[in-house]
């Protein structure tokens, strides 16, 4: 075990300056302080809490590690601790992990550090072998409840999850049901693989088939469950009738899907889930049934067990203790066959043009059904790429056509298509309508809504990029060593576009046949934006832009060519399906654990908390981006042919308002509601929401290019020059060729003069 010696060896302080730091004796500098945590973090060093205790071996503390106390069984089971434990001389040292595996892992050590007398453990990374042999080697008595090793012995207390799904499933099938979903929590999770094992055994007993597509797995949170029931209710021509799930929260995340699909109007669904029901009294809901296990019990059970130990502790039997469950499902009727009941009669219809980009406008298209039922208008949806939008959108407008009502187009478009008079005034519609717009992110209304002191659209999705970055191996002492070897620079997040390149370069194995991933970052250029959002940071980064203050291209400039040049260098040690992939791939690729880095708009990155999917869920850090980042996002506006725009208006306000940001940033989107940003739940889950709403507040909009005389230019026909003159340096990059100097320099210089004719 690492002792304070190595601490400061590898901060590169004395020891009593570490030792001042820990202890709170003197103030070090910020710099130094984060060079000692960062010493401490990957040497997993125990922090004791003070000499004293360290000579002791041990205080009067019980420590209690769990997930949250959001989850109302988890938050009675520490009640009931903490009530145990009060009859007894001794505190308490709560630490909540957010099923974060690095949170708990610095509270166990810091709970060891401490020498408490004991602790009871709700472990988010069973598996995570290192931690239980730290536990076993401190020699403070320990309790598990759920999630253990499997071949650890240790004081552990669980319920029989096997038993409790085999009878409620036996049950439901005895009551003449047969469409019975099941969502559970991950796999990786014991509780979860018995709960599926006793509902399969179930089936199999009465000799029926289970339908496999209604089986989900999933993050045991609500936000998942709300997931996992869109996934049920999408396009079902049968809905299920019974839905079992291994959480309360996955309960709670399944009924507002039913509460976003209005499924209660149409027909009623029973959720039966785990939970205390038989110590909650005052607990009722009509749609969620808990079964009867008591946390109070698991609660007490383990104070018991963990005081046993405390006062024999060098010679004590570990004890395993697992809790039946019980249930009562009187409020489930026998099952009987009845049509649904569609209520849902249209009164008219609008055509939407969307962008056809399935991770950010599809969670769209599963919300629709709410908007049905409130405002009775049919939603027909018209759907094409986002490459090909800009041309659509514009040959639509120059047809004389009035089929779409409603446009969904890119945020440096706005000004182009206003200035053209392609779109409606809203001015008149949000005053009549009594609009508040307090509920976007500050902004976001001047940005992506006016054009010359009037409205023309409201925001759908606004959003920047973030650095993503596996935290391991920014972490590691021997990478660090080879490093600063080869390149002699230090391992850290790069916060420039030189470092990096450098960085990616290490990591890429062509270039370092060492490197423990095959990539150093990933990206995707397959369309004019996704090149120009990667192109500007870098340009902006060297103090440059496309345009000077008379908004004349300067492409022949020192900053742009070194923007470019950096560009040319980075797709070098990126993923080879740069000029395929979608900015979806990207994420996968990071996700599989084949790059270090990935820079994207964080819509994207929703998929790598799954973790059902993602490989890196418990390693994976974040940050902005080296420079500045690109303001991005959708705009929703009004065709100004459009014959129905009063309805179109409704639609626009509701997919861009406050009612459904929480459901569509889940799915897939990026709202421009600031409760998405200031909602606990969704920081809980997507961590680096705030770091991203700090990204946002400071990122850059692309100018809009305007002739002498005022006269607005397309940017999409500024995106197409520069992917025209970059496709063959890419094409060659691609097949394995370095472009060189001379054939940049040349290649610039024919940009500039294309460019320029764009103002004439």
């Amino acid at each position: 075990m690492a002792n304070i010696k190595d601490v400061a060896k590898r901060s590169g302080v004395s020891i009593a300056t570490v030792s001042n730091y820990i202890n709170n004796k003197k103030k070090v500098g910020e710099e130094t302080a984060a060079r000692i945590d960062e010493a401490i973090r990957s040497l997993n060093y125990v922090v004791h809490n003070s000499g004293r205790e360290l000579r002791m071996q041990k205080n009067n503390d019980i420590g209690i590690v769990f997930p949250n106390i959001s989850d109302p069984y988890l938050e009675k089971i520490i009640s009931s601790i903490k009530g145990y434990f009060s009859q007894y001389d001794q505190n308490f040292v709560l630490e909540l992990s957010d099923n974060n595996t690095e949170k708990e892992t610095k509270a166990v050590l810091n709970l060891i550090g401490r020498s408490v007398s004991g602790i009871i453990l709700y472990s988010c990374q069973p598996d995570n072998l290192s931690i239980f042999e730290k536990l076993e080697r401190s020699r403070i008595p320990y309790v598990l409840i759920d999630h253990k090793p499997q071949e650890l012995d240790c004081n552990f207390i669980s319920v029989d999850h096997e038993d409790l799904f085999y009878r409620l499933t036996k049950e439901v099938l005895n009551k003449g049901f047969r469409k019975i979903s099941m969502i559970l929590g991950p796999y990786e999770f014991a509780e979860n693989r018995m709960a599926l094992k006793g509902y399969q055994e179930a089936f199999v007993d009465k000799d029926i088939s289970y339908e496999k597509n209604i089986v989900i797995s999933t993050t045991a949170i609500r936000e998942c469950g709300f997931r996992a029931g869109i996934q049920l209710f999408e396009g079902a021509d049968d809905i299920p009738d019974i839905i079992f799930t291994t959480s309360y929260r996955l309960a709670e995340g399944i009924k507002y899907a039913m509460k976003i699909y209005h499924i209660d109007e149409r027909k009623h669904i029973s959720i039966v889930t785990t939970g205390d029901a038989v110590d909650d009294v005052f607990y009722h809901d009509e749609i969620i049934i808990k079964t009867s296990r008591s946390a109070y019990n698991i609660g007490e059970e383990a104070g018991k067990l963990l005081l046993k130990n405390i006062k024999s502790p060098i010679v004590f039997e570990k004890e395993e203790l697992c809790f039946q469950d019980s249930f009562l499902l009187k409020d489930i009727k026998d099952y009987h066959e009845s049509a649904e009941e569609n209520s849902l009669i249209f009164e008219d219809e609008i055509c939407v043009l969307l962008l056809d980009d399935e991770s950010s406008v599809s969670g769209l298209s599963k919300l629709l059904i709410d908007f049905y039922a409130k405002e009775k208008i049919n939603v027909r949806i018209k759907k094409v790429l986002p490459e090909n939008a800009f041309e659509y959108i514009c040959d639509y407008f120059e047809s004389g056509r009035d089929d779409i009502d409603v446009i969904l187009f890119d945020l440096p478009w706005l000004p182009y298509f206003a200035d053209k008079g392609c779109l409606l005034c809203l001015d008149e519609m949000m005053q009549d309508s009594d609009f508040h717009t307090e509920h976007y992110l500050t902004g976001t209304m001047d940005h992506y809504s006016m054009f010359k002191n009037r409205h023309y659209a409201l925001p759908y999705m606004a959003c920047t990029q973030l650095l993503f970055y596996r935290k391991s191996l920014f972490q590691s002492e021997s990478i660090a060593r080879d490093l600063d070897k080869r390149f002699m620079v230090p391992l850290k997040i790069p916060q420039t576009w030189f470092q990096f390149n450098t960085l990616a370069k290490y990591f890429t194995r062509s270039y370092n046949p060492d490197s423990p991933v095959p990539y150093g970052h990933t990206m995707s250029i397959s369309y004019p934006e996704q090149l120009v959002c990667e192109l500007m940071p870098r340009i902006w980064d060297y103090h440059g832009d496309l345009y000077n203050s008379q908004n004349d291209i300067i492409i022949n400039n020192h900053a742009i060519k070194k923007g470019l040049r950096s560009l040319l260098e980075a797709v070098q040690y990126s993923t080879p399906e740069f000029l395929s992939d979608r900015p979806s791939d990207t994420v996968q690729h990071f996700m599989a654990g084949e790059t270090a880095m990935l820079c994207t708009f964080y819509n994207y990155a929703t998929d790598i908390v799954e973790r059902s999917n993602s490989s890196i869920v418990n390693d994976f850090g974040y940050t902005t981006l080296p420079g500045t980042s690109v303001m991005a996002g959708w705009c929703l506006g009004i065709s100004h042919n459009s014959k129905k725009a009063e309805h179109a208006f409704k639609f626009i306000k509701w997919a861009s308002g406050s009612e459904i940001a929480i459901a569509h940033t889940i799915l897939g989107g990026q709202s421009p509601n600031i409760s998405v940003y200031r909602n606990y739940d969704m920081v809980s889950l997507y961590p680096w929401l705030p770091k991203a709403l700090w990204g946002f507040e400071k990122s850059k909009k692309r100018l809009t290019p305007i002739t002498a005389d005022g006269k607005i230019i397309s940017e999409k026909g500024e995106e197409d020059k520069i992917y025209k003159y970059l496709l063959p340096m890419l094409k060659k990059l691609e097949s394995g060729s370095i472009p060189d100097k001379d054939e940049i320099q040349d290649m610039i210089s024919r940009m500039q003069r294309e460019m320029n004719r764009l103002f004439i």
